[in-house]
């Protein structure tokens, strides 16, 4: 394959392959391999938490499509697909552009799990999707009834904690 540095007609610099014009200052950055992302509640994060040195790229507030789609490694289809399936229920601007929040993202995540690591197909994500919320509600309510009684609360929250493990579901503490 020949390769030569060539002068792109407006001034642009490229490569020049076989008769190709290949743009390669016009690609995207990509995302570091080692990169993790996170969530943070107060939405700093402090040296002290990452001391094995990895960069940490912080997700908050809403995502179009795109940047969702980027942040979760999938197509944007499929997010389509999921909300068409009724699976998430992103947000809207006035112009009708989706808005994923941070909960969208978790869920999605949430469905990527089911669907790839424990094999269920869409149907089943719905009903585990349908259960793991009312698990939670479950587990809300029931603190929220024994708020001022600490041993109770660590009781519920352990027996909730076994109850998820052995769902094999992500405890949403």
């Amino acid at each position: 394959m020949n390769q030569r540095s060539n002068e792109h007609p407006k001034g642009q610099r490229g490569t020049r392959i076989d008769g190709m014009f290949e743009m390669s200052d016009r690609l995207p950055p990509l995302r570091p391999k080692n990169a993790e992302l996170s969530t943070t509640d107060t939405g700093v994060k402090s040296s002290a938490d990452n001391t094995d040195n990895q960069a940490v790229i912080e997700v908050e507030g809403v995502y179009i499509i795109s940047v969702a789609a980027r942040i979760l490694d999938m197509h944007p289809q499929t997010l389509r697909k999921y909300e068409k399936l009724g699976l998430i229920n992103p947000g809207r601007t006035i112009g009708m552009l989706r808005l994923y929040s941070t909960e969208d993202i978790k869920k999605v995540r949430l469905i990527r799990y089911l669907s790839d690591e424990l094999g269920l197909n869409l149907a089943g994500v719905e009903f585990a999707l349908a259960a793991f919320d009312n698990l939670s509600a479950i587990k809300q309510r029931m603190n929220g009834r024994l708020e001022g009684i600490p041993a109770a609360q660590q009781v519920v929250q352990e027996d909730m904690d076994l109850l998820f493990k052995s769902l094999n579901l992500p405890n949403d503490q």
